[in-house]
């Protein structure tokens, strides 16, 4: 492609993209929402990268590392697309976001056996009766090791691999797996089980964890179903623009800043609980830690802030 040929198509990718509204945004919007939101997008991604010091770690926390890299990937695009006017884009993405922040957090525990021993939640509210047995995703997974024990220490040193012992479950259908879906957990009983082990610990001096991380969970869910005034057409029309023109909307991006900033809260919370271990046995990691508090703080990430002041009691 020659040199012409290629300016002119980065020009009209670039003006199909919507990136002149990027400028229009950061002009219109309250800034400091949209600084407190986007810089604790950074404080979610690097907070890990921070804590896992060494190789052992980062396989024995490998299930959510993996969730984690997904998830802050994930919440900056999903920035991205708020600033350019894709409002449906961005909520959509940022549902994707907190899924996988639950579902990474959901993954790890269960991996390790004090959770799994713990599992009450699951055990009650998930799983398909057949007979007068009960079959659970904990059920299989004590199967699984009663019949090959060296799967334990391969779930405690590699926490990912749990994924491969699930596998099944996600790769089958109804038909070869009778029962899938209710066998997996769905992601409420993931948040109320998480709830359970403290995982969004301290939460629940305020407010309820579920009802908070669900039900924004559920809020965000609107866009990934395209209820009517969740289209970005039909923002356009309760605010009065033109219907076919992507246009910024400031009270939009102010808004979607405000749940980006609670996502990260709650992303920043599960992910100290994750690592608690690693920062108490790390003098090094607790002073770094106790740095990065004022900052954290003054971006209003007040749950993640107090977890951080538990944690270096």
């Amino acid at each position: 492609m020659d040199e012409k040929n290629l300016k002119e198509a980065l020009s009209h990718t670039f003006k199909e993209l919507e990136f002149h509204n990027i400028s229009i945004s950061i002009y219109r919007c309250d800034f400091q929402k949209l600084r407190v939101a986007h810089d604790s997008v950074h404080e979610f991604r690097y907070l890990a990268a921070n804590i896992v010091k060494s190789e052992e770690q980062c396989y024995t926390r490998s299930a959510f590392l993996l969730y984690h890299w997904e998830a802050s990937d994930r919440a900056h695009l999903s920035f991205l697309n708020a600033l350019m006017g894709h409002y449906n884009a961005a909520y959509t993405l940022l549902r994707n976001t907190l899924e996988l922040i639950i579902k990474g957090a959901f993954w790890e525990c269960l991996a390790h056996k004090k959770y799994r021993k713990t599992a009450e939640i699951v055990e009650k509210e998930s799983g398909k009766k057949i007979e007068n047995y009960k079959i659970t995703l904990t059920s299989v997974l004590d199967k699984a090791i009663s019949e090959n024990p060296s799967i334990e220490d391969e779930l405690e040193n590699c926490s990912v691999s749990i994924l491969d012992a699930i596998s099944p479950f996600f790769e089958g259908n109804e038909e070869t797996i009778p029962n899938k879906k209710k066998i997996i957990p769905n992601v409420k009983v993931m948040v109320k089980q998480l709830a359970f082990w403290g995982i969004f610990d301290p939460i629940q001096e305020v407010t309820d964890p579920v009802e908070y991380i669900y039900g924004l969970y559920s809020e965000l869910s609107d866009d990934v179903h395209v209820t009517l005034d969740r289209t970005d057409i039909g923002r356009r029309l309760l605010s009065g623009k033109e219907l076919f023109e992507t246009e910024v909307i400031v009270e939009e991006l102010n808004k979607y800043c405000e749940n980006l900033h609670k996502v990260m809260d709650i992303g920043i919370v599960a992910e100290l609980n994750i690592f608690e271990d690693y920062i108490t046995q790390d003098d090094k990691t607790r002073v770094w830690l106790k740095e990065r508090l004022a900052d954290i703080t003054m971006l209003g990430l007040n749950y993640s802030s107090t977890k951080i002041m538990e944690v270096l009691r």
